[in-house]
């Protein structure tokens, strides 16, 4: 298929960066520790954290250079340290990091900055894979590259799906045979390849695609699945009066207050992130990690709640509804966190699939270009 061919050919070298840039980032979380052990590595207590957001807070105010902070991060590391979020006035994304048990500043970097030294390395290789560094306008074309990229898998599919069903065609399709003449053998490399990691394929192309186009994503999924949008608000989680564990007072809570209270609706659940508001009379919006769910490093529940404890709006990934569950797997699949260990082992073997496939058809492509070229002219 000529369109498959062309495609793959202008868009190879960018699926082949999206996936290398994918294989390192499965383990982005251990190599940025490993670089930056003064943040992400536990350090020595001064003193107990009772109040880690506020704490967090306090130490951003006082040595932050006004910075207004938007985020407050748990350690992904008992005892490493909290991180602060705040923005520049040009947009621009910081992270301060706080050891609030030593009421110490320990630094800032700025996310995906493009400084290959320690502490920017893995956010801007992130942020390479997520935007090619170009902000909104590169997530954008990150988005219609894995639109692209389904295109070229199923296409391939379809090219290199045995006419005739049988077990002598498919062994042929899904083997590399032994012998063969070299264009053979890249030939049967570039097939058999795609159709074994086919669902590999489809799945990163999908989630990367969902991941960039949110909205949209969810618009399609909910004209096939039950959704948020087509439940009526009872359904959607939102507490009862018996599920109000903050209450309605006259005051208002702290932070570290309203966590709390948002713990209370899972006892085993732990926080993870603290969204503050963008402006007076928002809710606050507490994430915290369930057992049991897919996304394992900050999880995906969550809990708006205004400051008086009013609860505005309750995420339950473990109870929700099918187009839900859904959305909530793609991140965790797409990173490979959702299957473990193994699955982030083989993430990172498959990440060199585009790669591979772009080589063997670039090759292939070149042969026949070199063919055509030495025929003698009728």
């Amino acid at each position: 298929m000529r369109l498959h061919r062309w495609v793959a050919l202008v868009l190879g070298t960018w699926f082949a960066l999206l996936g290398l840039t994918g294989t390192v980032l499965v383990w982005h979380g251990e190599l940025d520790r490993a670089l930056n052990p003064q943040w992400f590595a536990p350090r020595a207590a001064c003193a107990d954290v009772e109040r880690p957001v506020v704490g967090a807070l306090a130490v951003l105010a006082r040595d932050g250079d006004g910075a207004v902070a938007t985020q407050v991060m748990a350690p992904a590391v008992p005892g490493a340290a909290h991180v602060v979020w705040s923005k520049t006035a040009d947009g621009a994304r910081l992270q301060h990091f706080v050891d609030v048990g030593c009421d110490a500043y320990l630094g800032r970097r700025e996310w995906g900055a493009l400084r290959m030294d320690r502490a920017h390395a893995v956010p801007a290789l992130y942020e390479l894979h997520r935007s090619l560094l170009s902000g909104e306008v590169g997530h954008a074309l990150v988005g219609l590259a894995g639109l692209a990229l389904l295109f070229v898998a199923v296409s391939g599919a379809m090219t290199a799906w045995p006419r005739h069903a049988t077990r002598e065609a498919w062994k042929r399709a899904l083997t590399v045979k032994r012998g063969a003449a070299p264009r053979r053998r890249y030939y049967d490399l570039h097939r058999a390849g795609g159709l074994w990691l086919l669902a590999f394929l489809l799945l990163m192309a999908v989630s990367g695609a969902y991941l960039c186009f949110p909205k949209q994503g969810r618009a399609v999924v909910a004209a096939v699945l039950p959704s948020p949008s087509s439940q009526s608000q009872s359904s959607r989680g939102a507490p009862t009066n018996s599920q109000r564990p903050c209450g309605h007072v006259d005051g208002q809570f702290s932070p570290d207050a309203l966590v709390t209270c948002a713990e209370q609706l899972w006892p085993s659940a732990t926080w993870s992130r603290v969204g503050l508001p963008a402006r007076d009379g928002d809710p606050f919006e507490v994430r915290l990690l369930q057992a049991g769910e897919p996304r394992m490093d900050t999880g995906d529940t969550r809990v708006r709640v205004h400051a008086d404890g009013r609860i505005a709006e309750v995420r339950d990934p473990l109870n929700a509804p099918a187009g839900d569950t859904l959305i909530a797997w793609l991140f965790p699949l797409h990173s490979g966190e959702a299957l473990g260990m193994a699955g982030r082992m083989l993430w990172t073997l498959f990440g060199l699939l585009p790669g591979l496939l772009f080589a063997t058809g670039a090759w292939l492509w070149w042969q026949r270009r070199q063919a055509r070229s030495r025929r003698p002219a009728h």
